[in-house]
């Protein structure tokens, strides 16, 4: 294996930042929006103030902090600062709200807490069940507001005094085998799993990218998806660390805007996943198209008009199979590449495809895909306060993803079909068992079931079908406001089908998702983008 840093004890973000902080000072290494760009000397002397501060705390290595912040400038050094320490980052996705953001609260048992001023009343809400929580560290606003937000923990202050500090060189007690972030990934017949990614498997994911993509010290990564997703932390920030570049992160994707912010920031490099391809690709042709400064794009999953994309946009698509659990494990190149397929194993995994026993299967046949490194701390170290789900996860020397596919004569991977329970929906991986259980707390729901139904933007769109109680109203639209007071914007279902018998059942009596799969949108399935417009709809999957 070519790694760029041959020893793994240099795989460390710690390490790696301080080595392009002393080779490469005044590089730019990180930029949000049009805001002032910051070098690696300026990113390791920020992070090591934020570092000295949580330290000054009582932050000691092992301890999980949680980052409950939209894309911003104080993101990257935040992170940067608590894996200097050896703590544990835990970015949260910051549309859950309720019970959903209280559970990965609890589960990762977050000691301290960066929290921006928007979501100041949805941490309140929480904190009193989750009274571990003994700092709190606001960005965007003041204590007093925090205060007066009903923000109650023992230790409140502003990221401004976290960052007060002098810039002391931080004792490096990391290892590349320490966990470097724990990311919440869509539970299928449970709740959200937190992923143990090590400072190693980040570092393996810039290297699978960089192959993938051909990229090098000069490229200019864009991205617009946000930091509290593996994707926009492996490929985009991870990637400019190792190979010492430069990368420019805005708060959100927008079409309309797409291509004007590539501009601006001359990126060279960048990412889509399908969903944003369609979308762009349905945009009204412009003379403009050929006119962006991208020259290679993964596209996961890659979209069935790539030739046409790429000759519109006059760039090269590439595109590969992984998942947070396993980092990138298969990939293309703009050299070479097969219809269809998801590219073949890099040098890190090993990739197989099984039938129900974990017996392999003949070239060309579907069954489960599953993977194993090549090399140690290459994939995730396992879920974290879920044993029995790792140990299921792991039978038999695999880690099983969930996904069906199989492998051509000469090693390609295909992807076929999700075989778990999530939904994944324009880049947003959707726990089917939260949206019921969210909306089983509605006191007219006897049962539902939430599955997955094809999208025209590729991937998956919400549908859920509900049985009331005898004698109970309740229609579509009132319980999809009932949904948007608990729920993440994203995983609001699109569909609603109301049935008045009890859903069907397998022989060992759970509901027999299959069935509804097939029946997919019927006549009498309720539409929210029809009936309540398309903005709406649109504006919930941000």
């Amino acid at each position: 294996m070519s790694y760029r840093f041959k020893r793994p004890e240099e795989r460390t973000l710690t390490r790696l930042l301080a080595y392009q902080a002393a080779q490469h000072p005044d590089r730019v290494f990180f930029r949000y929006a049009n805001e002032r760009a910051y070098t690696f000397a300026e990113m390791d002397s920020w992070s090591n103030r934020i570092a000295g501060g949580l330290k000054s705390l009582g932050i000691e290595k092992g301890d999980r902090v949680g980052l409950l912040l939209p894309n911003c400038a104080e993101f990257v050094p935040a992170w940067f600062g608590i894996s200097k320490l050896g703590a544990v980052e835990v970015p949260i996705n910051h549309d859950l709200k309720g019970q959903l953001l209280s559970y990965v609260l609890q589960n990762s048992g977050c000691k301290a807490l960066v929290c921006h001023a928007r979501f100041l009343a949805d941490l309140a809400a929480v904190l009193p069940e989750n009274p571990f929580i003994e700092t709190v560290v606001v960005v965007a606003t003041t204590a007093a507001d925090a205060q007066a937000a009903g923000i109650r923990v023992s230790c409140l202050l502003t990221y401004g005094e976290l960052a007060d500090q002098r810039d002391l060189p931080v004792e490096d007690r990391v290892q590349h085998t320490d966990n470097i972030a724990i990311l919440y990934t869509s539970g299928t017949t449970g709740p959200s799993k937190g992923v143990m990614s090590s400072h190693h498997q980040f570092y393996v994911w810039a290297e699978a990218i960089a192959a993938n993509m051909g990229l090098t010290p000069e490229d200019t990564y864009y991205h617009c998806l946000p930091l509290f997703y593996g994707d926009a932390q492996f490929m985009a920030t991870y990637f400019a660390l190792v190979f010492g570049s430069t990368v420019t992160i805005y708060e959100r994707f927008s079409a309309s805007r797409y291509w004007s912010q590539i501009r601006d920031c001359k990126a060279t490099t960048t990412n889509l996943l399908g969903a944003m391809a369609h979308i762009l690709w349905k945009q009204p042709p412009s003379p403009d198209d050929r006119d962006n400064t991208i020259r290679v794009c993964n596209s996961i999953p890659m979209v069935p008009f790539k030739q046409d994309f790429e000759e519109r946009f006059s760039l090269g698509l590439v595109t590969g199979y992984g998942q947070t659990e396993t980092s990138l494990v298969t990939y293309d190149t703009v050299e070479e590449s097969r219809a269809g397929a998801c590219g073949r194993p890099g040098p890190a995994h090993e990739v197989a495809v099984v039938d129900e026993y974990d017996w392999p299967v003949p070239p060309r046949t579907v069954g489960e895909i599953v993977v194993r490194p090549r090399e140690p701390w290459s994939i995730f170290s396992g879920y974290y306060n879920m044993p029995d789900k790792t140990a299921a996860a792991w039978r038999n020397l695999w880690f099983h993803t969930g996904d069906a596919g199989y492998l051509d004569e000469d090693g390609w991977l295909y992807f076929v079909e999700r075989l778990k329970d999530s939904i994944r929906r324009r880049g947003q991986n959707i726990s089917a068992y939260e949206v019921e259980s969210v909306i089983n707390e509605h006191p007219a729901v006897l049962e539902c079931a939430a599955v997955a139904v094809p999208s025209e933007l590729s991937e998956d769109e919400v549908k859920v079908v509900v049985v009331l109680r005898d004698a109970a109203t309740l229609t579509p639209v009132e319980l999809i406001r009932f949904c948007e007071e608990r729920m993440a914007p994203f995983m609001i279902p699109r569909y609603v089908e109301f049935k008045r018998e009890l859903l069907p059942r397998t022989p060992s009596e759970k509901v027999a998702k299959e069935d509804l799969r097939k029946e997919g949108v019927t006549s009498v399935t309720w539409d929210r983008e029809a009936a309540l417009g398309a903005k709406q709809h649109r504006s919930a999957g941000r």
